[in-house]
């Protein structure tokens, strides 16, 4: 009985089949890469526009209760203010609000507070600039110093804030209480906020971390209730001892 011949792969076969499946695992590799890539984008602009949304609704708060006061003890021991400053694209302001929030039983703190906002270099990284919160809840002399700092937003481009001055009907650029100018020691009735967060939008480097980003812009408009300073006078009722009210 003759032996039925076997009939094998050739050299050739097993090379084309060998790139065919190459092709095929570099397709699947690289769709799946650009998937991984894409979805970490999306979750980094969704951590970015949470931080912007939350530092908005942490500035609406502050700034719509900002205020000024004439009122004073027998020592005078802090001043209240109202300072915007125009550095270009890295404007600050810091003033006293009534937004403080006392996180500790029986602590001598009340809802006044100095506050401030403006963009300072990253600790890591002096190439980038952060969103920079003041919080002290002891108002003193020193109205632009003290308390504790936190970061609002990694990595923005541009903080522009600008004042409407309502007595001229126009914005302005810097605002300053403690100067004998324009309309003197009264506060803006609105604030224009332009932020421009650096966001992730390329592809990675080799060593995977993302160097291409885009310049998002973000803008908010906020309102200040309390133009006018705080006074306490005394306050005469017929029949009844003198007292101190508000005016």
């Amino acid at each position: 009985m003759a032996l039925r011949r076997q009939r094998g792969f050739t050299l050739l076969e097993i090379m084309v089949s060998m790139a065919v499946t190459g092709m095929i695992g570099i397709s699947i590799w690289a769709a799946a890469s650009q998937t991984t890539k894409s979805r970490n984008i999306i979750e980094y602009s969704q951590d970015k526009y949470h931080e912007v949304r939350v530092a908005f609704d942490m500035m609406n708060r502050d700034f719509s209760s900002a205020f000024l006061s004439y009122h004073r003890g027998p020592e005078a021991t802090h001043d209240t203010i109202f300072i915007g400053t125009d550095s270009g694209n890295q404007d600050s302001v810091d003033f006293a609000a009534f937004s403080h929030t006392r996180r500790y039983f029986d602590v001598n703190e009340s809802d006044q507070a100095e506050i401030s906002y403006y963009l300072a270099a990253d600790a890591e990284d002096s190439s980038i600039m952060n969103l920079v919160r003041r919080d002290s809840p002891i108002l003193d002399k020193d109205a632009l110093n003290g308390g504790q700092t936190m970061i609002l937003i990694h990595n923005v481009a541009e903080l522009n804030i600008e004042y409407y001055d309502i007595a001229n009907k126009e914005w302005q650029d810097e605002w300053d209480t403690t100067q004998a100018t324009g309309e003197g020691n009264v506060m803006p009735t609105q604030l224009r906020i332009r932020l421009v967060v650096n966001e992730r939008r390329g592809a990675s480097r080799a060593d995977g971390r993302d160097d291409e980003f885009e310049g998002v812009v973000y803008g908010t408009q906020i309102s200040i209730p309390l133009r006018t300073p705080i006074l306490l006078v005394p306050v005469f009722i017929p029949g009844q001892p003198l007292t101190v009210g508000g005016k």
